[in-house]
């Protein structure tokens, strides 16, 4: 009886959220939708100038696109997840309210913290 007791503990323990939840290895802040928005619109600007400008174009929308989304305060923040397969994934978000170490649960685009 006292083994069937330990076993059904020992399931519960396991199968709680805490030990099947996501973690965050890294967070990094983020830049990468200023600078496609940039760089394409560069791009296309540029290939007025035949495809030489489309390349110079594109190279400069890129950077004046990560400066603009920097300068008005819109950078996301990009998470580095260990799913529970072990498996590493991004995750980009608008808030950076997620630590390093920190466990999480992904419910589709919705990301949630786990409680400790």
């Amino acid at each position: 009886m006292k083994k069937l007791i330990v076993a059904a503990l020992s399931a519960a323990i396991l199968s709680c959220g805490l030990a099947q939840a996501d973690e965050v290895l890294e967070v990094h802040r983020d830049r990468a939708v200023g600078a496609g928005f940039g760089g394409l619109s560069g791009f296309m600007l540029g290939a007025v100038a035949g495809p030489v400008g489309a390349l110079v174009g594109g190279g400069l929308g890129w950077l004046a696109g990560r400066g603009v989304q920097q300068a008005a305060g819109l950078e996301q923040t990009l998470y580095v997840v260990r799913k529970e397969d072990g498996s590493i994934d991004r995750i980009r978000s608008s808030d950076g309210r997620f630590l390093q170490g920190q466990h999480i649960r992904r419910d589709g685009a919705e990301i949630t913290a786990m409680r400790p």
